[in-house]
């Protein structure tokens, strides 16, 4: 501990505690005990400083106390400060080191607009308390029947000429359920996913079941559509025009590329809780054709989710990506996971993008090799 007095005393002035000077430590109160190891962690006057979570259990004005306090320190102490919320970062952090799940992801300049803006993005996805919102009931999709199956595949086959792609696959997606489909190149995943939409030849000559409809049996192409949000590569390079954030989210209510419809409040509202959701409010009616590739991939899941679909398929969604932006697509499923009734198909060949939240894991192998279906490897 310090002998300078001075300091001291200073110390416990600027954080009023003269009055508890000869009370028992054991008898502080939990925001009184963490004042008293502040004032000793200061007044050592240290080479390094480490602070664990400083600002938790301050009042307001201890708080702002503190902040000015270490602002005038900065110049001679160099600082390592813990903090788990983003909005906490004082003024005066040069450099931010991320970690997570305990390992150390980035670390980035703050002065590197575009890191710090995508590393924003990132944490306010983790650590924001607010949730997927709710879908617009005057466009609600038609309630299925929570006893069936949303999908059952009956020994699936798809082949081309004399060459089989998959041969005898049995799938069933319930309700609830959050799965993970992989697989190497040409082991079928584009192939069994187009039979679930209805896109594929030969979906007529396998047993297939989805949202309440055996297929062949008079049902339309977009009567299974309506109940499906997706979202690939793809469909980013189609979404070529130029519309606000705003407008992207609320084109996923028709179902369109673009925005062509009279749209009602209630859909501006919920498009703008999206915006909230992925920390975008402040470019709502910037053009989309001007985001970055990832902000892009982020605006078009939300367009996705905003009807509530029972089916969310995720068609290789961090293809493309840097490794931030991954991480914040991984961010935005994990969120879609926990806050909705929506059942995620995540698909991807890359097993380091584990999603927590999804349990359910198939695992497509080349032609001749056997599919698997195993519990999801543990979440990042």
């Amino acid at each position: 501990m310090s002998e300078n007095q001075p300091l001291i005393d200073d110390l416990i002035a600027r954080f009023k505690l003269e009055y508890l000077l000869e009370r028992a430590f054991r008898k502080l109160s939990t925001g009184e005990s963490r004042k008293v190891m502040l004032i000793r962690a200061l007044a050592s006057e240290p080479d390094l400083l480490v602070l664990d979570e400083p600002f938790d259990g301050l009042d307001v004005d201890t708080l702002a106390m503190l902040q000015e306090y270490l602002s005038s320190l900065i110049e001679t102490v160099p600082m390592v400060m813990v903090l788990n919320r983003f909005d906490e970062f004082p003024d005066f952090i040069t450099h931010i080191a991320y970690m997570d799940h305990g390992r150390l992801q980035l670390t980035i300049d703050k002065q590197d607009a575009q890191a710090y803006d995508e590393l924003y993005k990132l944490l306010h996805l983790k650590t924001t308390d607010l949730q997927v919102p709710d879908a617009d009931p005057e466009t609600a999709i038609p309630a299925l029947n929570p006893e069936d199956p949303l999908v059952r595949l009956n020994g699936i086959n798809i082949k081309y000429a004399d060459k089989a792609i998959i041969e005898d696959l049995h799938w069933t997606i319930n309700p609830g359920q959050h799965w993970q489909l992989s697989g190497p190149n040409g082991s079928g995943k584009t192939g069994l996913l187009s039979l679930i939409t209805g896109d594929h030849p030969q979906c007529y000559v396998n047993d297939i079941f989805v949202f309440g409809f055996q297929r062949g049996s008079g049902e339309s192409i977009w009567q299974i559509k309506q109940f499906i949000g997706y979202v690939s590569t793809a469909l980013q390079w189609e979404y070529r025009v130029s519309i606000s954030l705003r407008n992207v989210i609320i084109s996923g209510f028709y179902d369109s590329i673009g925005l062509y419809s009279k749209y009602t409040d209630r859909q501006r509202d919920i498009a703008d809780q999206w915006l909230a959701v992925l920390g975008m409010t402040d470019r709502a009616d910037q053009p989309f054709n001007k985001l970055s590739y990832g902000d892009q991939r982020l605006l078009l899941i939300a367009r996705a989710m905003v009807k509530h679909p029972p089916l969310l398929i995720l068609d290789e969604p961090c293809l493309g990506l840097d490794d931030m932006n991954r991480q914040l697509v991984l961010s935005l499923i994990e969120k879609i996971c926990a806050d909705s009734e929506t059942t995620v198909l995540y698909v991807n060949h890359h097993p380091e993008d584990k999603i927590r939240g999804i349990d359910q894991y198939l695992a497509l192998e080349k032609p001749n090799s056997c599919q698997t279906q195993l519990p999801a490897p543990p979440g990042r």
